[in-house]
């Protein structure tokens, strides 16, 4: 009977080191900001402009429907808060194509930078599982928040004022 158990034991890990996830965890000790995306006009954005900034990184894309409900949101946060040291970077999957992502942001009024996903932006974020996925980072480049989903433009607000200490 033991000799059943060792061995499903030995079986078990033999198996389990076998297993690779298909996404690498979010950076935890390196700071958020260093890394470089390309914008949807092909200008090179690099993220470590905005160090002393609070950040939101949006991951999404042109079909995902809490994308198209969330991002008039940010756009009218960051039309409010960047003068008081918030930067947004929207950065899309682009599966129907740079095209179209252009397209979306003029028809959205995304005021704020749009930008394509890459393997640097990978390297630090990982592939979110789902999206929207955003990430708020602080003004050190530390990741104050991690949100998957839609949330309302209120939930952002009092996390950007936190951040920003606004009253």
């Amino acid at each position: 009977m033991w000799r059943l158990a060792a061995l499903s034991l030995v079986a078990l890990v033999l198996i389990s080191t076998g297993c690779k996830k298909t996404s690498p965890p979010v950076a935890k000790d390196a700071k958020m900001l260093n890394f470089t995306v390309m914008d949807i006009n092909d200008r090179s954005v690099d993220m470590r402009q905005h160090l002393g900034k609070v950040v939101i990184v949006d991951f999404w894309d042109t079909w995902c429907g809490p994308c198209r409900r969330g991002i008039p949101e940010f756009v009218e946060l960051y039309n409010e808060y960047n003068p008081k040291g918030l930067e947004i970077v929207g950065i899309a999957f682009a599966r129907q194509g740079k095209d179209a992502v252009k397209k979306f942001s003029a028809d959205y009024k995304m005021s704020y930078t749009s930008a394509l996903f890459n393997e640097e932006a990978r390297g630090i974020f990982g592939s979110p599982p789902s999206i929207p996925t955003t990430f708020i980072i602080n003004q050190n480049g530390e990741v104050a928040e991690k949100v998957v989903g839609y949330r309302p433009k209120e939930y952002f607000e009092q996390k950007i004022r936190s951040l920003l200490k606004v009253s």
